[in-house]
């Protein structure tokens, strides 16, 4: 992936939070609709090494959403005592949402702001990241779907602080779904025999 090797030295702690608090982000996604309006939550996750070392990290979570808009606050510690806070606001848009996202870790505070977008045939997603030392970077990502080839395309360009660019350009062609097979009608019904009226 050049577009994540590329960026993630000019992301620096942004990236390494992102990674730490991914689990929690993905499981809201996957239960946001079982959750409910406001709550909390308190993980604990130990992992130990065939050596029998064990490292514990803890999180904890609430959240509140309701009315267009959500927010989520979330403290994730390491198991060398160190913290990074995450803040994240939301309100959704006519076609998309506007996201507005915090972490304040040991090395200082990163921003992020993100607008996404829906088009006829894809999405735009526009983020802007401020760094603990205040660099900026952007981050334009596209995605447009070509029904006449079967085709989507995601174009992602990131801008760095110092000005250089990197991009990534993924296309991927699906095939057409096959007919569905005909159904052969039902064979007719014979007709029941005609009784004679013989003997009777």
């Amino acid at each position: 992936m050049r577009l994540s090797r590329t960026a993630l030295p000019s992301l620096g702690t942004f990236a390494l939070v992102a990674l730490l608090v991914a689990p929690v982000e993905a499981r809201e996604r996957l239960g946001r609709k079982h959750l409910p309006p406001s709550g909390s939550e308190q993980r604990t996750v130990t992992r130990t090494g065939v050596n029998g070392q064990s490292h514990t990290w803890t999180q904890n979570s609430s959240w509140q959403r309701g009315s267009g808009a959500w927010s989520r606050d979330t403290t994730t510690t390491n198991p060398q005592g160190k913290t990074w806070n995450t803040q994240v606001t939301g309100s959704k848009t006519a076609d998309g949402y506007v996201r507005d996202k915090t972490v304040t870790g040991p090395n200082g505070k990163t921003t992020s702001v993100t607008d996404f977008d829906r088009t006829a045939n894809g999405y735009t997603r526009d983020t802007t990241i401020t760094g603990p030392n205040g660099g900026v970077t952007t981050r334009d990502a596209t995605g447009s779907f070509n029904p006449a080839t079967d085709t989507f395309t995601r174009d992602v360009t990131v801008t760095h602080p110092d000005g250089k660019t990197s991009s990534v350009v993924d296309t991927r062609t699906f095939e057409p779904a096959p007919a569905p097979a005909a159904v052969p009608a039902p064979a007719p019904i014979p007709a029941p025999p005609s009784q004679s009226t013989t003997g009777q």
